[in-house]
């Protein structure tokens, strides 16, 4: 099996190259596999949160806030050891609950990267939710929601949805109240 460099792989990832992506799986997925086993999850949980490593590390690339890593291997394992971290923390998994950071991630020559790893896997859990609580809104509040979003006023979100100015204001309000009901509930506010 051909080699790969952290340079090449990061290239690969942001160029969706198969055979990178294959190489990825199939050099690091057991690693990460064992340790999520090892922390109370199973294949089906590794997966996924390997998969959204990938994601991440994607993301990262893409809006450049990361353009080279000296060893990607290290750099994919903080990756999913946070996102690990923060699935057991957030579901208060039984014994792994309480599962500190520092047993995760024992070293600190990774330490500035994790914080950023951790803000980046925090900001895309927030989005999540609020994407997840948007899409549980009737079709009439999604639709109102982004029409505000856009900038329209209450009078042209009422002209083109053909309802009342008044009602349109108290529609509005009920359905921002609606969806921010649902992000607190799911993000326990």
């Amino acid at each position: 099996m051909k080699e790969y460099t952290s340079q090449k792989i990061l290239k690969g990832i942001v160029d969706n190259n198969s055979i990178v992506i294959q190489y990825v799986y199939d050099q690091y997925f057991d690693g990460i596999r064992k340790f999520i086993e090892k922390f109370g999850g199973d294949k089906d949980d590794a997966l996924d949160i390997f998969q959204d490593a990938i994601i991440v590390i994607y993301e990262q690339i893409r809006t450049e806030e990361i353009s080279t890593i000296n060893n990607f291997k290290t750099y994919l394992f903080s990756v999913c050891k946070f996102k690990w971290y923060n699935h057991l923390r957030d579901n208060k998994l039984d014994k792994y609950s309480k599962v500190d950071l520092e047993e995760i991630l024992p070293s600190i020559e990774y330490k500035q990267e994790s914080i950023k790893i951790a803000e980046r896997v925090e900001k895309e859990e927030r989005v999540r939710v609020y994407f997840n609580s948007f899409m549980e809104l009737s079709i009439t509040c999604r639709l109102l929601i982004r029409y505000i979003a856009h900038g329209w006023t209450v009078k042209n979100i009422a002209e083109e949805m053909n309802l009342t100015v008044t009602y349109t204001y108290r529609k509005r309000h009920d359905c921002i109240n609606k969806l921010i009901n649902k992000v607190k509930e799911k993000l326990k506010i």
